[in-house]
C-alpha cells in the first residue's frame, strides 16, 4: 500500500476556524444544484425488504445507483467518486438540499451515488449494507472499464465501506476510502436509544433498527477487534473527517452534542475520537456538524487525497493534530436522564432534582409529535416559563423525532417538577446536562468481556459527595431481547462498583446506572450513566 503525504500550510488554512460549541456556520444553508441530478443507472426490482427492527420511512429501493453528470472538465484518469450514505439516510442526501454534489462535478470528478439497505425503510448492520455494497462496487467499476473508485462515506457508511472493502472482496476495485464523520468506534447515542428510560421513544421513532444495534459501543468494539485482525483491513488508505460543531443552539444536532460532550468533542452525533480510525490518516478535524461535514464545504479538504497519484507529506499534519481536540476525552458525567409513556389528554409529571452549586441546566426534551403543555415548576412552587425552542432532528440516531431545548440559569436548588402533557398517545425522553462540580468518576471500563463478567468501576468525588448517601442502581439489558434483565443495587459507599453478571454470550448488553446522593452541602442530586459491551 502506498503511502501519501500533505502540506501543512493547506492543512492549517482549511481546518482552523471559530472552536465554540454553537458556531452557525455557512454550511449550514441549504443549497441546490444548478446542474442535472444524477440519474438512475437501472431500475432495480425491490428485493425482500430487510426484516429491520424498525421503520426509517424511506421508500427507495436498496441496490440502485446512480450517475452524476459528467463533468466538461473531467481530470483524466481521475477515479470514480462513490457516495455512500450513513444511518437512515437514502443516496439523495448527497444532492437534495447539499452541494456536495455540484462541487465534486465542478472540480472535475466523475460521481455516482448507491441506495444501501437503510433507504428501503429498514435500518441495516454493516455485515448486510457491506455485502450490497461491495456487489454494487464491483458493478461499478465494470461500468466504467475498470477505473479505480474512491469512496467517499458518509457516518455510517465508512464502517460499511470498510465490511465491503475487508469481507466481500470489493478492496481489488477501490483506490482510496475518504470517511465524513463515520463512527469507526460506535456511538454512544445508539447506547442511549437502546437504555432503560430511552426505549419507550427509541420504539416510536423506529430508532432501535439493525443499523442502529449495530453502533452501540459494545458492538462496535467487537467489530473493531475482529477488522482490526484481517489481511485486507487496510489494504485500501483510508482517510479520515471529524466534527467539532453542534450547529446553532437548540438546532437538530443540538441534543446530541450536548449528549455526547460528557464524551469528549464531537459533531452532534459522532465524537472526534470515535470518527478517527486505527489504522487510517486523520486529516483534519474542525467545527463541523454532522450535517455540514457532509456538505461541500469540506471537498477542499479531502480533495488531494482522492487520488493515489497525489503523494504528499503526512509529519506535519499528524504534529498539528497531535494536541487537537481529539485527544481531549475526559468523561464528565454530569447527566441525567428520564423517559417513559406520554398518555393522551393526560398530564405526566416529572421531578427534576437539583442540587446545589449548579451554575445551569441545559434540558433537552425529545418527543415523536408537539406538545401541548410544557411547564416548569420550581421548588418554592413559582411557575417558570423560559424559553422553549423546539426542532426536529433531521440527522443520527433519533431521527425524525422533535426536540425541545430549555435553558434553566442559575436553577434553584430542590425538587423542580417538569408537566408535559400530549393530546395523542406518545413517548418522552429528557436528559438534563449540569454545569456543575464533577460528583461522579468511572474507571476505564472495557467493552469487551470475554469470561461472562465485569467489575464495572464507579466512585463518588469525594471532595464533593457525602458516602453514606450514596446508591447507584445498575440496570443489566440484553439489547436484543430486553425481557432479558436484571438490577443490582449498593449502597452507603464512596467505592459503588460492582461486578456485573451477563448469562448469554456473543451479545451487547446495555448498562444504565442510576445514581442519587446527597452532597457535602446537604442537597440532593442525580446522575445517570449509560454504557454497553459485548460479551465474547
Amino acid at each position: 500500500m502506498r503511502n501519501r503525504f500533505s502540506i501543512l500550510f493547506m492543512v492549517v488554512v482549511l481546518v482552523l476556524g471559530f472552536a465554540g460549541p454553537f458556531p452557525v456556520m455557512a454550511a449550514d444553508k441549504k443549497e441546490t444544484t444548478s446542474i442535472p441530478d444524477p440519474i438512475l443507472f437501472q431500475k432495480e426490482e425491490p428485493g425482500i425488504s430487510l426484516t429491520g427492527k424498525a421503520n426509517n420511512g424511506n421508500t427507495e429501493t436498496p441496490g440502485e445507483w446512480y450517475i452524476g453528470d459528467t463533468p466538461p472538465n473531467l481530470i483524466p484518469n481521475a477515479p470514480i467518486l462513490l457516495f455512500v450514505p450513513g444511518l437512515n439516510n437514502t443516496a439523495q442526501v448527497f444532492w437534495e438540499d447539499n452541494n456536495m454534489y455540484q462541487t465534486a462535478r465542478d472540480a472535475g470528478y466523475q460521481t455516482t451515488f448507491i441506495q444501501l439497505h437503510d433507504a428501503g425503510g429498514a435500518s441495516a448492520s454493516m455485515w448486510d449494507n457491506g455485502a450490497l455494497l461491495a456487489e454494487k462496487i464491483r458493478e461499478i467499476s465494470t461500468h466504467f472499464g475498470g477505473k479505480p473508485i474512491t469512496v467517499i462515506a458518509y457516518s455510517k457508511g465508512g464502517v460499511d465501506t470498510q465490511t465491503a472493502l475487508t469481507y466481500y472482496g470489493a478492496w481489488q476495485y477501490v483506490d482510496n476510502v475518504i470517511t465524513l464523520s463515520s463512527p469507526h468506534h460506535g456511538s454512544q447515542l445508539a447506547d442511549l436509544a437502546y437504555s432503560s428510560g430511552a426505549g419507550w421513544l427509541a420504539d416510536l421513532l423506529g430508532a432501535q433498527g439493525d443499523g442502529t444495534y449495530s453502533m452501540q459501543m459494545g458492538e462496535m468494539a467487537n467489530f473493531r477487534s475482529q477488522i482490526e485482525a484481517q489481511s485486507r483491513a487496510y489494504y485500501n488508505d483510508y482517510y479520515t473527517l471529524g466534527g467539532t460543531g453542534w450547529g446553532s443552539a437548540f438546532s437538530s444536532t443540538w441534543f446530541g452534542g450536548m449528549y455526547l460532550n460528557q464524551f469528549g468533542s464531537n459533531d452532534g452525533v459522532v465524537t472526534t475520537a470515535s470518527s478517527k480510525l486505527p489504522r487510517g490518516t486523520q486529516i483534519a478535524i474542525s467545527d463541523w456538524n454532522h450535517t455540514s461535514i457532509r456538505t461541500g464545504v469540506t471537498f477542499s479538504v479531502f480533495d488531494d487525497y482522492i487520488s493515489d497519484q497525489n503523494l504528499y507529506s503526512t509529519s506535519s499534519l499528524a504534529n498539528q493534530l497531535e494536541n487537537d481536540s481529539i485527544s481531549k476525552n475526559d468523561i464528565v458525567l454530569n447527566q441525567w436522564v428520564q423517559g417513559g409513556p406520554l398518555a393522551a389528554e393526560k398530564e405526566t409529571e416529572i421531578a427534576l432534582t437539583v442540587e446545589d452549586n449548579v451554575k445551569e441546566i441545559s434540558l433537552s426534551l425529545m418527543t415523536t409529535n408537539a406538545l401541548e403543555k410544557l411547564k416548569f415548576i420550581s421548588p418554592s412552587g413559582k411557575v417558570v416559563t423560559p424559553k422553549v425552542t423546539s426542532k426536529k432532528v433531521e440527522e443520527g440516531i433519533f431521527i425524525g423525532a422533535l426536540h425541545h431545548g430549555v435553558t434553566l440559569n442559575a436553577p434553584m436548588e430542590g425538587e423542580w417538577k417538569i408537566v408535559i402533557g400530549s393530546n395523542q398517545e406518545d413517548a418522552y425522553l429528557l436528559q438534563a446536562h449540569f454545569d456543575s462540580p464533577k460528583l461522579i468518576t468511572t474507571g476505564q471500563n472495557p467493552r469487551l468481556v470475554t469470561n461472562s463478567q465485569l467489575q464495572y468501576e464507579l466512585k463518588a468525588d469525594q471532595t464533593t459527595v457525602e458516602e453514606s448517601s450514596l446508591k447507584a442502581t445498575y440496570h443489566i439489558t440484553q439489547s436484543n431481547n430486553p425481557k432479558n434483565k436484571y438490577s443490582v443495587s449498593v449502597k452507603n459507599a464512596k467505592d459503588l462498583s460492582k461486578v456485573l453478571t451477563f448469562t448469554k454470550k456473543n451479545e451487547v448488553y446495555n448498562i444504565t446506572i442510576d445514581i442519587e446522593g446527597k452532597t457535602k452541602n446537604g442537597t440532593s442530586f442525580k446522575r445517570t450513566i449509560i454504557d454497553s459491551v459485548y460479551v465474547k
